[in-house]
């Protein structure tokens, strides 16, 4: 599959080969993490559209539902004729038995309903165009595109605050293809506004996870007291929340994925997962769990049993991957972006976790890296070839905002090049020692 970026974030043009082991190089702020949040906004987007439908098809329920309750109130609850009918008219027609009824028996609600009202000689032209209303938004098949491009723009805002567009451009383009089938996504915006989320077919990946941080498993709990903008919420919702600390989404996504691990512990592996899982357990010489009675991760280590604030970083870090094993959120259509994952390992860690992504991809997972080590890179190198998926590996170099195609060799060596710069200011430092 090939993502084609123009002026998107810090990045002027970019052309990504996104399948097997993708990795790409480059100092900060180089545009390298960008490509990362677009890609799971985009896969996001797509598949949470059916929840946009049902969000706004909701909405629209309850809006009208809350106009025929007002309208009704002020005649059936009038004067003492009525009195009596009060308990039973609430029940049938208040918003909140209303709007559940409507969403467990459809139309069937609304005739009940109606019938009642013309026994009662309240079934006016008004309160019959309301009913009317209400049943064409049940019966209505609302616009997947639409929903789609609200998907979108949620999630955007969610992980780029609204501003994705390069700055000082005013067209931005991304495109996915995949080989025959041809142009699959066409996304284009206009100073930061969508105007074109043109899908022609399904996206290979129908998931993806964003890895930037082992800290995450320390802040869980603050995590779920946060909330995403991209999250579907009513009104009511929406002024519970009020005060409560805004996060990007994929932080929601990562963290519920990893306290759901605990549910799905007992399931059985196949046998690749399992060896994987097995060699991390090796690895961190321990289990990381999501522990349902004390509400935290904890990380078991034969019969002791740590909280994960009292754990390494490096240890979280594998255990991540652990978690997401156990669970099989890691499959062939979901994509992993591991977002600078040598910021919290050593030297020999970063090898081993280099090799775990490199066998992560022999099982068919594709994987996103991005780094600025060159540990990690050569790594990288070396267990594709060792473990022969040098064909399913791309090397990129993200630089001067592009990021282009090359050959892997020509690649690599432009990204050591890049990367070793330091060490000719020790060189530098050298020499002065010796004049």
């Amino acid at each position: 599959m090939k993502l084609t970026i123009k002026n998107i974030g810090v990045i002027k043009e970019a052309d990504i080969e996104l399948s097997g082991l993708t990795v790409i190089a480059g100092e900060n702020d180089s545009g390298k993490s960008t490509v990362g949040k677009l890609m799971f906004s985009i896969t996001k987007a797509i598949g949470k559209y059916q929840d946009e439908l049902e969000e706004s098809k909701e909405s629209d329920i309850i809006k009208t539902i809350e106009h025929i309750y007002f309208a009704i109130r002020g005649v059936i609850f009038k004067g003492n004729e009525y009195e009596h009918e009060h308990e039973q008219s609430r029940e049938l027609f208040h918003p909140l038995y209303f709007s559940d009824e409507v969403n467990n028996k459809g139309l069937e609600a609304t005739t009940s309903r109606i019938e009642y009202l013309k026994e009662k000689n309240i079934y006016n032209d008004k309160i019959e165009k309301l009913f009317t209303d209400l049943q064409e938004i049940i019966g209505r098949d609302y616009d997947k595109d639409s929903a789609i491009k609200r998907a979108f723009g949620k999630v955007i805002y969610s992980e780029f605050r609204g501003v994705i567009s390069r700055n000082k451009t005013e067209a931005s383009h991304v495109k996915i293809t995949e080989g025959e089938s041809g142009c699959i996504l066409n996304i284009e915006l206009h100073k930061n506004n969508l105007t074109k989320f043109n899908l022609q077919d399904d996206l290979y990946f129908n998931d993806s996870v964003i890895i930037e941080t082992p800290m995450i498993l320390n802040f869980s709990e603050s995590i779920q007291n946060s909330k995403s903008l991209f999250a579907a919420q009513d009104k009511k919702s929406r002024l519970r929340s009020l005060g409560r600390a805004n996060i990007a989404f994929h932080i929601k996504d990562l963290d519920a994925k990893l306290r759901n691990s605990a549910y799905e512990e007992d399931l059985f592996f196949n046998s690749n997962d399992s060896d994987l899982y097995e060699k991390i357990t090796g690895i961190i010489n321990g289990k990381i769990k999501f522990d349902k009675k004390r509400d935290e991760f904890v990380y078991s280590k034969g019969k002791e049993s740590h909280s994960i604030v009292n754990v390494a970083s490096g240890i979280k870090s594998f255990g991540i991957l652990q978690m997401l094993l156990s669970a099989h959120f890691l499959d062939e259509r979901t994509l992993i972006v591991l977002d600078e994952p040598e910021v919290h390992l050593h030297p020999n860690w970063q090898l081993k976790y280099a090799e775990i992504i490199t066998l992560l991809v022999k099982n068919n997972i594709n994987i996103l890296v991005t780094t600025h080590s060159p540990y990690m890179i050569e790594a990288l190198e070396r267990y594709a070839e060792k473990y022969d998926i040098e064909d399913k590996t791309n090397f990129y170099l993200a630089k001067d905002g592009m990021i282009k195609s090359d050959d892997n060799n020509q690649i690599l060596s432009k990204v050591f090049e890049t990367l070793s710069q330091p060490y000719s200011v020790f060189d530098k430092m050298d020499a002065e020692k010796l004049q």
